[in-house]
């Protein structure tokens, strides 16, 4: 509210200072314009209300320009000094043009050049004998500069929020991307080890209870760990893993689910973004084994490089899958080369799979 009466404050102003110049200059006009009507209480009247308009020029600027062309008729027509009322219709019409769309603008400024040609044509025909198309181009030439500057601002703001709604839309696209692909890499690991944890205990329902129990306590476990993830990616906090310790739990579950898993190498304390996009390569990679390798023994390798890191997930199973291109493989491809690494998927000779990233790390030698 105190912004909005600043702004009027400041309109109100700036009318009072065009009306003072105004003013001026019809005084100073009058006595070069020697075919002129003597300047008296009407025509400073009328001079004022030209100028006084402007007040409005960003309130209602049609209002605004309505008034300065009605004023300038008038003023023009009494036979007063024509120029400072015209002036004022150029300023109202540079308003209405960098406030108001072009097919509102473009009409009314060619209104606003006849309304002033048909006010000023008898009187300049009398003096100078100037042809009514001459006329018509001298007013033409008169608006088109004010407003063709207030279009071609107009036009520029327009863009400029174009391309603002277009970041905008496209950061919400993004955004909505990046917590898709979480919950899917969350809810796709919690339900393959949960799954196979249910096969385990179905397998060995009547022989072994309590290889059942373990099973169940492992799938409350995991559907509890991936609930707790679910809520931290739509609550946007999610810690950033950082090094093996985060690796060490998540191997940890997948063993537990039944699938031998072996941790070797040592990256130490990762920075957190790298850290990241370690965790989640890992956990990918155990989750597509999990789901389509068979029985196998999946190897994960964590090494650290001369100014990066490299992971390796490897397995020997026989289970049929594609080479990269599921939507899992395929947002891991998309974290890894936009973090400028690199990343390739692909089965190996004699069967398996395997699965290697290698992550630039900010600020180590290379």
């Amino acid at each position: 509210m105190a912004s909005v009466r600043l702004a009027a404050g400041r309109d109100v102003g700036a009318a009072v200072a065009a009306v003072v110049v105004a003013v001026l200059l019809a005084v100073q006009t009058g006595t070069s314009q020697h075919d002129a009507r003597t300047l008296d209480a009407w025509g400073i009247g009328l001079v004022v209300v030209a100028a006084a308009a402007l007040a409005w020029r960003r309130a209602a600027p049609v209002v605004a320009l309505a008034i300065s062309v009605v004023a300038n008729a008038a003023s023009l027509l009494a036979g007063y000094p024509y120029g400072p009322t015209l002036l004022c219709v150029g300023w109202a019409m540079f308003e209405v043009a960098w406030r108001r769309p072009i097919r509102v603008s473009a009409p009314l400024a060619g209104v606003a050049a006849v309304a002033s040609v048909a006010a000023v044509l008898p009187r300049l025909i009398e003096v100078l004998d100037v042809p009514a198309l001459g006329l018509v181009l001298w007013a033409a030439c008169w608006l088109a500069a004010p407003w063709s500057l207030g279009a071609l601002l107009h036009v520029r703001a327009a863009a400029e929020r174009r391309a603002r709604g277009d970041l905008m839309a496209r950061a919400a696209l993004e955004e909505r991307i990046r917590i898709s692909r979480e919950i899917h890499d969350v809810a796709g690991h919690g339900f393959a080890v949960i799954a196979m944890q249910a096969g385990v205990a179905l397998v060995v329902l009547d022989e072994q209870p309590e290889q059942v129990r373990a099973s169940l306590e492992g799938i409350r476990a995991t559907a509890q760990a991936a609930l707790g993830d679910l809520r931290q990616v739509l609550d946007e906090r999610r810690p950033q893993p950082e090094g093996t310790a985060d690796l060490a739990a998540l191997v940890a579950r997948a063993r537990t689910a039944g699938l031998p898993v072996r941790l070797t190498g040592g990256a130490g304390d990762l920075p957190p973004a790298a850290g990241d996009i370690v965790y989640q390569v890992v956990r990918e990679s155990l989750t597509n084994v999990i789901r389509h390798a068979g029985p196998t023994e999946a190897v994960v390798d964590v090494a650290r490089e001369p100014g990066a890191v490299l992971v390796t997930v490897t397995d020997r199973g026989v289970g049929s899958r594609a080479t990269g291109d599921g939507r899992g493989l395929a947002g891991l491809r998309e974290r890894v080369e936009a973090a400028g690494g690199a990343f390739e998927a692909a089965g190996l000779d004699g069967g398996g799979f395997q699965v290697r990233a290698r992550l630039p790390l900010p600020g180590q030698p290379a």
